[in-house]
């Protein structure tokens, strides 16, 4: 599907009441999922791995610190390997949306239970790992945060308005404790090029904020933040202790599609660089 039919049918649910939309939306991304539950696993094992280095490059000990993890989103993979095999002692995981999905939860199980001795807990509507607490519908701001030892992001933050970015960071800082952290993985390129080669990566950076916003819905959206306004969003309440993005390739087929773009004049104060970096992951630190 490209990127035009994607919109059209977004543009459509959005139309809808709510609860109908969203319920419209899960159908049609269960429907063209064509990743296995195999597949998800693996892919999330390559966050983990990234999340294991990043902490141990900066002498920090993943075991046994408490977690919650901003964004849920479809099935809790990234808290069972924390648990299992990063030997976290607890996840909470938040979630402004309800994503979760039975089937695929049971099925999730069933695969970490033929390798590891857990309990497994009737928690609301679902069955999760003892050590798993799920908050869907729920503002990562009406959480506890006192014993926190680490929040942790997945490809969340791009699809986050930047004032609730603000305040998120305002209220952690104001109610985690002194040494604890924050890492956050970032996908600040235009996601509607994943599944549609035609597009540079940086696509949407020709469009004002008044185009974009005709073009994205609220259940595509990106902020379209690049990498000195994510960190200048963080600096105020935090020390960034760990920074490390994608870096220009000039030789690649993503640089010359990137070239040939009419970069809009809200995005020209910034350098190709800036305006390139994938990829951004960002290790902060309560003072």
């Amino acid at each position: 599907m490209n990127h035009l039919m994607k919109t059209r049918i977004f543009k459509a649910l959005s139309v809808l009441p709510n609860s109908l939309g969203y319920s419209l939306y899960h159908w049609l991304q269960n429907l063209r999922a064509k990743q296995t539950l195999d597949n998800k696993i693996q892919s999330t094992k390559n966050t983990y791995s990234t999340i294991v280095r990043i902490l141990q490059n900066s002498t920090i000990a993943l075991e046994g610190m408490k977690v919650v993890e901003l964004g849920s989103g479809w099935v809790p993979i990234l808290p069972y390997q924390l648990l299992l095999e990063g030997k976290v002692k607890w996840v909470d995981t938040y979630d402004v949306n309800e994503h979760y999905h039975h089937k695929e939860i049971d099925k999730l199980n069933q695969y970490y239970a033929k390798q590891y001795d857990f309990e497994i807990q009737k928690k609301g509507k679902y069955e999760l790992h003892q050590s798993v607490n799920y908050f869907p519908k729920t503002d990562i701001c009406e959480g506890e945060f006192e014993d926190v030892d680490l929040v942790v992001s997945r490809f969340v933050l791009e699809h986050v308005p930047p004032e609730s970015i603000k305040e998120i960071h305002r209220f952690l800082n104001a109610n985690m404790k002194s040494g604890s952290y924050i890492l956050h993985l970032i996908s600040p390129s235009d996601h509607r090029a994943y599944s549609d080669t035609s597009l540079s990566l940086q696509d949407f950076l020709k469009y004002s904020q008044e185009e974009w916003d005709k073009i994205q819905t609220k259940f595509d959206y990106h902020n379209r933040l690049r990498l000195p306004q994510y960190l200048e969003l963080f600096e105020n309440d935090f020390e960034i202790v760990f920074v490390e993005h994608d870096t220009i390739n000039t030789n690649s087929m993503a640089y010359k599609k990137f070239k040939e773009l009419p970069i809009h004049e809200e995005f020209q104060k910034f350098s190709e660089q800036e305006l390139m970096a994938g990829s951004i992951n960002v290790l902060l630190k309560k003072r």
